[in-house]
């Protein structure tokens, strides 16, 4: 899927308490997708529970950026948040030599509005929020199957550097 846009530039801001509910259904269905294309990564119970728990605290974690984009509906007036992205720094290595690295961690588009330029906006705004807090190597973990994800984030100089193996252990 081409994510280039032909109108101009998705409107992408930081995420705000009053967008909390938007951000937990639009999670959800983030959430919910993985769950589809990856079995092994299925939904628990609680999940909305937590996330309508967890989106209040990362919106005041310092470490982490939230943020979204916004579609009109034509009127030229009213808007509506249609994508999220959410990227977070960290020290690592903690015991060997320390960099600071930018995850991009989630960026999800409603199906409707995919093609559009969202995702790519929120990957741009997303990296340069985390190079502005001090970011010295940027990582995406992106499932195998998800090649336009894949090929968007090489678009934006992202290069795979390392394959990560799972076995599943049979635990419930």
């Amino acid at each position: 899927m081409d994510d280039a846009t032909c109108g101009p530039a998705p409107a992408i801001r930081a995420a705000r308490r009053s967008d909390l509910q938007t951000l937990t259904d639009l999670r959800m269905r983030y959430l919910g997708e993985a769950a589809h294309d990856e079995p092994r990564l299925r939904l628990t119970a609680d999940a909305r529970a937590r996330t309508e728990h967890a989106l209040p605290v990362w919106m005041g974690q310092e470490d982490r950026v939230l943020v979204v984009a916004e579609a009109g509906d034509g009127d030229g007036e009213t808007t509506h948040v249609v994508a999220y992205g959410m990227g977070y720094l960290r020290t690592a290595p903690p015991v060997l030599v320390r960099r600071h690295v930018g995850e991009l961690l989630e960026v999800f588009v409603v199906p409707e509005f995919r093609g559009q330029g969202h995702a790519a906006a929120i990957v741009r705004v997303l990296t340069d929020a985390l190079v502005g807090r001090g970011a010295e190597v940027l990582r995406a973990a992106v499932p195998m199957g998800h090649a336009a994800a894949q090929a968007r984030l090489k678009k934006a100089g992202y290069v795979p550097v390392q394959v990560e193996l799972e076995r599943t252990l049979g635990r419930g």
